[in-house]
């Protein structure tokens, strides 16, 4: 009987030391897995985090690059209403003159107004070349047609002779006139302080052409004066010449000696 219960007993010790080692084994076991997960799911968020973070930088870094300022396109107007009729004006008003400057270089008869035409095509090109580069800073769109000045110029291509050469000459000094005048005024009102130095950059250029303008039509109209006054001074001469010829001859006739064919009246 005592043997049985030393048994029952042993048995028990055993079953029981059995039970708590697989217990511990499965404890054991679970820890592990939930760490490997814990680990796994921690390192799977670090992973993102650095994927989205070196993304992030990436982007950022092509937005820093340029920072919408690497072109124009989409931007709006960039000077007010009033700079930018400025500008279209004296973008037509510059083509006008190139043109104008190539054509008296054709038809011009004198010498003087074709190296004047010269300067005109070299300086407004220029001025040209310097408005291009400021409207597309500024998003302006310039016209490619001279506007207005066109009708104006197919006049004075259609005369010939000095007659090209006058009215060639009045429509400088006219034009001149009126470009110094837009650029003196936009030197003071031009909200833009880049449009407002392009206007007192060009302003002496131009001062400068219509001062030559005015000299040359001056001494075109002074030729023109010169040869009326000598064609007056010849007729002159010439009916001075046929009163003193009719003088002599009445002078003659009245010289002649008596004759046969002219007895005297005295007996």
């Amino acid at each position: 009987m005592r043997i049985n219960q030393k048994l029952t007993k042993s048995i028990l010790v055993i079953c029981t030391g059995s039970a708590l080692a697989i217990a511990q084994s499965t404890n054991t076991g679970a820890s592990g897995v939930a760490g490997a997960q814990g680990a796994g799911s921690t390192a799977g968020q670090s992973g993102a985090a650095q994927s989205g973070t070196a993304a992030g930088h990436s982007q950022h870094g092509s937005h820093a690059a340029d920072h919408g300022m690497s072109s124009n396109k989409g931007a709006g107007l960039m000077v007010g209403q009033a700079d930018q009729q400025f500008m279209i004006k004296a973008a037509q008003g510059g083509l006008m003159e190139v043109e104008a400057a190539r054509l008296a270089q054709e038809k011009a008869t004198s010498n003087e107004i074709k190296e004047f035409a010269r300067k005109l095509e070299q300086d407004h090109t220029k001025a040209n070349e310097d408005l291009k580069k400021l409207a597309a800073q500024k998003n302006v769109d310039l016209p490619t047609d001279m506007g207005e000045h066109k009708a104006m110029l197919e006049k004075v291509r259609n005369l010939s002779g000095d007659q090209f050469d006058k009215q060639w000459m009045k429509m400088q000094v006219s034009h001149h006139k009126k470009d110094v005048n837009n650029f003196q005024k936009e030197t003071t009102r031009a909200m833009d302080s880049d449009v407002r130095n392009f206007a007192s950059t060009t302003l002496p250029t131009l001062q400068g052409h219509l001062q030559q303008a005015q000299q040359l039509e001056g001494s075109t109209r002074g030729r023109k004066s010169d040869s009326g006054s000598s064609n007056s001074s010849a007729s002159g001469s010439s009916a001075a010449g046929t009163a003193n010829g009719t003088g002599a001859t009445s002078s003659d006739s009245s010289a002649r000696p008596q004759g046969a064919n002219n007895p005297s009246t005295t007996k």
